[in-house]
């Protein structure tokens, strides 16, 4: 009998993490709620446990849920030594190099990733990596190679049909180009990634290629096509838990209501210094600074470059040597 309430438990669970999987893509928030719903996670079957922690990964990079990430990154490298951890080593070191990079440890970023890539198992996971690559690789203000990059990792998308990378890979070309001033060619690479994250009902993405979309029109003062598309972006993005998206969103729309003739009072000022603290890209500040923090009268400094840290948890020496067997076939 008692075998049978713990089949019946596992069942349930595994019932759970799979709804949770399916909302990956839709609703990521949803599959942290889901998450949330299964009670002391930690007391788990090592394998539900760390399938239960890799899609809690998968969801905290979308909803920006960076301290999250980290939190079961630590968990899960409790059970490195564990046959289904090697299964799940791509996603993992994926998951790690994307907080990493965001954390500005630019170095073991890549390093993460390297590892994350030569366990790569399929077109897709290799594709993702490549374009986490070259995301660090802009970081770095090595430019010419993140377009190389993005513009590899566009063509391979293509050719296989895979259509979220491909948004991915468009949505990172119009950022390479709205920072060297191209906004034209911004503005298409931001129309055909948005065009491909929704015809794959990806939320996150479309709020992204949204909002930035968003700001090539106020650059080019078309307040037309910012009308057509503020509203379905902010719908999307107000309800979705990702802060730093609705800071910048409400910069935009604040710098649109003043080309619209309303006055930015003192007490919107403040507002915008207080989302702008919300904004962690220092290149989304970079582009703020240049394009709307003079006409709408707000002080903000772009602060020097940090020196970088360095990522000391323990286990990291594991990833860094990355000499995990493949799983058995």
């Amino acid at each position: 009998m008692l075998s049978s309430f713990y089949l019946t438990a596992d069942a349930s669970i595994t019932a759970t993490l799979d709804e949770a999987e399916d909302y990956l893509t839709v609703n990521p928030a949803q599959t942290l709620l889901l998450l949330d719903s299964i009670t002391k996670p930690a007391a788990l079957a090592p394998e539900l446990f760390i399938r239960h922690q890799v899609l809690v990964l998968r969801a905290a990079v979308p909803t920006n849920k960076m301290d999250r990430l980290i939190r079961a990154l630590d968990d899960i490298f409790e059970h490195h030594q564990h046959p289904y951890f090697k299964e799940q080593l791509t996603p993992i070191t994926s998951a790690l190099g994307i907080w990493l990079r965001r954390n500005n440890y630019l170095n073991e970023a890549i390093s993460s990733l390297e590892c994350s890539y030569k366990h790569a198992s399929t077109d897709r996971q290799r594709l993702t990596l490549g374009n986490s690559m070259a995301l660090v690789a802009r970081q770095l203000n090595e430019t010419e190679k993140a377009r190389l990059l993005f513009t590899r990792a566009r063509l391979l998308a293509e050719q296989t049909g895979q259509i979220k990378i491909l948004a991915m890979t468009e949505n990172n070309l119009g950022l390479l180009a709205l920072e060297q001033a191209n906004i034209a060619l911004a503005e298409s690479h931001f129309r055909t990634a948005l065009g491909h994250y929704q015809s794959s009902s990806v939320r996150a993405g479309q709020i992204s290629a949204g909002i930035n979309l968003l700001f090539t029109f106020l650059v080019q003062d078309d307040l037309t096509s910012f009308q057509r598309l503020y509203s379905p972006t902010a719908a999307l993005t107000l309800s979705f838990p990702n802060k730093e998206k609705q800071a910048l969103l409400f910069w935009l729309h604040t710098r649109f209501e003043q080309l619209q003739q309303q006055p930015v009072s003192d007490q919107i000022r403040q507002q915008l210094l207080d989302s702008y603290q919300q904004i962690e890209d220092a290149k989304v500040q970079i582009l703020l600074h240049r394009y709307m923090a003079t006409p709408l009268q707000v002080n903000i400094s772009i602060a020097e470059p940090a020196a970088r840290p360095i990522f000391d948890r323990p286990w990291f020496g594991n990833v860094v040597q990355c000499v995990w067997p493949l799983p058995e076939a």
